[in-house]
């Protein structure tokens, strides 16, 4: 009986730690690696959308080297 007592107390306190584990450090660190991804992604995203801008608006130059590929007709 107090074999069952102390497991069922032990096991009470074993489940307390690890919920207050998961919630005051897993799920924090958790939301900061979605923060920073999600912070990244948005970077790269703008980054792209700025080096788009800059190309399509530049303007031709008398030395700029234009490839042209011509295909036959038949």
């Amino acid at each position: 009986m107090i074999y069952q007592i102390f497991s069922i107390i032990l096991s009470a306190l074993f489940l307390m730690f690890m919920f207050l584990t998961l919630w005051y450090i897993a799920i924090p660190l958790l939301a900061v690696v979605v923060l920073v991804s999600a912070l990244r992604r948005l970077r790269g995203r703008i980054k792209n959308h700025l080096h788009k801008r800059r190309t399509q608006r530049r303007p031709i130059h008398a030395n700029d080297v234009i490839d042209v590929d011509f295909k036959e007709v038949k």
